[in-house]
């Protein structure tokens, strides 16, 4: 989180993500900042990129483990960029998943044959404005930088951040959004911010419905809130 807070505050781009399972790089009694960087020092190697500032690391697991940072920048990280793939992002979401019962994942394609892609995980200790959940939202439109932070802060708003499983809160909770801006015929807004909304709306019952121990879920609809 630390890290990632950083990267925002630099307020430079970001060109790729790596998660880790297992270790959630939290109260682990060494420098949880310096080995979350060592591991994306090693992916921008990897992928030849022209700083590690362009990596942003996201782990997500146990409180309390130290993150192996070096076996991960050392054998993990060059081995998971040897096999990266563009076919399917469903062994991504697959892979991010702790306690979750079923990966998660929603698309839509808009009229110009851009696409909006996510992927989260979360089962429990979740609460308004998130808590131990995390999402990834890709797409391929061409979209100007200002805009899809204004739409991020709002579709999360009103999904992401309405979300209640156990009434509990944790540490690790992020949702990111990456355009490659590969699909450069120009984009309707609305229908891509209605796509957005609609593939995060999706994610977010996604999680609620595989909550540890569920067996019910309730919408709650609230009007006349001042």
């Amino acid at each position: 989180m630390k890290v990632g807070r950083k990267r925002l505050a630099d307020g430079g781009p970001l060109q790729t993500l790596v998660i880790n399972n297992k270790v959630s790089n939290v109260c682990s009694g060494g420098d949880g900042e310096a080995d979350a960087e060592l591991v994306c020092e090693s992916v921008a190697k990897e992928l030849d990129l022209n700083s590690p500032s362009l990596v942003l690391p996201s782990s997500t697991g146990v409180i309390g483990w130290r993150l192996p940072a070096k076996e991960l920048a050392e054998d993990v990280a060059p081995k998971a960029v040897r096999n990266l793939q563009s076919e399917s992002v469903l062994n991504a979401a697959s892979a991010i998943m702790t306690t979750d019962r079923f990966p998660k994942v929603r698309s839509k394609t808009l009229s110009n044959g851009a696409r909006v892609v996510g992927i989260a995980k979360g089962a429990g200790m979740i609460e308004p404005n998130m808590a131990t959940m995390l999402s990834y939202i890709l797409t391929d439109a061409t979209v100007p930088k200002a805009r899809l932070q204004s739409i991020l802060n709002s579709v999360v708003d009103e999904t992401f951040n309405c979300l209640s499983i156990d009434g509990d809160e944790s540490t690790s909770d992020s949702v990111v959004c990456l355009a490659s801006n590969q699909v450069e015929s120009s984009v309707d807004m609305d229908e891509f911010e209605t796509a957005f909304m609609q593939v995060c709306q999706g994610l977010a019952s996604d999680i609620v419905r595989n909550g540890e121990g569920t067996s019910h879920v309730m919408r709650v609809s609230i009007s006349n809130f001042p």
